[in-house]
């Protein structure tokens, strides 16, 4: 089975993981993020497996921790995130 062919899944990327072999797994992870961008789990996978790249040196410190691609996802998930944080702060302060 060629590489063009392969189907990314999670548990593919596990036995990458598994095996060792960082990158792969890395790969398929940043393939199932594509494929599902609000996925909060494959999200967190990628940043996990980034960060021990970028230990062992496998990605350069200056390079960015997600493609463009998604860094419009987290800063839509970002504004969500802070409309909800000025919600409950204004509710605390009508409560007390």
């Amino acid at each position: 089975m060629g590489e063009e062919t392969r189907i990314a899944t999670e548990t593919l990327a596990e036995l990458y993981l598994k095996a060792q072999n960082i990158e792969k797994a890395y790969e398929i992870y940043q393939q199932l993020l594509s494929q599902n961008p609000s996925s909060v789990r494959y999200g967190e996978k990628v940043r996990e497996l980034e960060l021990r790249l970028r230990e062992s040196g496998g990605i350069a410190s200056g390079e960015s921790e997600l493609p463009i691609r998604h860094q419009g996802n987290i800063q839509r998930s970002i504004g969500e995130l802070k409309g909800w944080l000025k919600r409950i702060q204004r509710a605390k302060k009508k409560s007390t």
